[in-house]
């Protein structure tokens, strides 16, 4: 059998040995000439910490995770405030949940208010125990709707909701919300 000519320099080849340990080898990696690291970068460390982009940040963040729109945004894409609104109503509907019937009744003047749910998983989540059919129907079909458009992400998913899923199958009088909630659950398990 040939000998590989890697054999005398270290690197393995048909004997397998090597000199370098993993460590060595993995701290070898990226150290080119070229490769320069963001965390590196002197600029970009100044560009991180400085105030303007921190306020920056955290408006992207807003924006995307529903909480309080940026001033500027906010009279561009809510200029009657009407989410700031319907996100308060939604928060003290929450808060009064300790009694059942009065968070029912809450929950019958929201959508009397706001007759769009929201794209919010927990909110949906506690819809879902509401004791009339046709609010426990539109937030499945919500939720279905959310699944569908793939914003219902296993880690942002209440970890009640597969429970509550179960509770419609078993004891929903209606067959076809029971395999709806059936189909969704067995979605969100995959």
């Amino acid at each position: 059998m040939a000998r590989d000519k890697d054999d005398d320099r270290g690197g393995g080849g048909f004997s397998g040995k090597r000199t370098k340990s993993w460590r060595e080898i993995d701290a070898s990696r990226g150290k080119g000439r070229g490769h320069t690291s963001r965390q590196d970068d002197p600029a970009q460390q100044r560009i991180e910490r400085s105030a303007s982009y921190q306020k920056y940040k955290a408006a992207a963040d807003a924006l995307f995770t529903g909480g309080e729109l940026p001033e500027g945004l906010a009279k561009t894409f809510d200029p009657e405030g009407k989410r700031k609104a319907q996100k308060q109503a939604m928060q003290k509907l929450m808060e009064s949940a300790e009694d059942p019937r009065a968070w029912a009744q809450g929950v019958l003047d929201y959508l009397e208010k706001y007759p769009e749910l929201p794209e919010d998983p927990y909110f949906l989540d506690s819809l879902l125990g509401h004791p009339r059919e046709r609010i426990v129907d539109k937030a499945l079909g919500r939720l279905e709707e959310l699944e569908a458009e793939g914003k219902l992400v296993k880690t942002k998913v209440p970890r009640s909701l597969d429970q509550r899923l179960k509770g419609i199958e078993l004891t929903s009088l209606d067959p076809d919300m029971q395999s709806r909630a059936k189909a969704l659950r067995e979605k969100l398990r995959v």
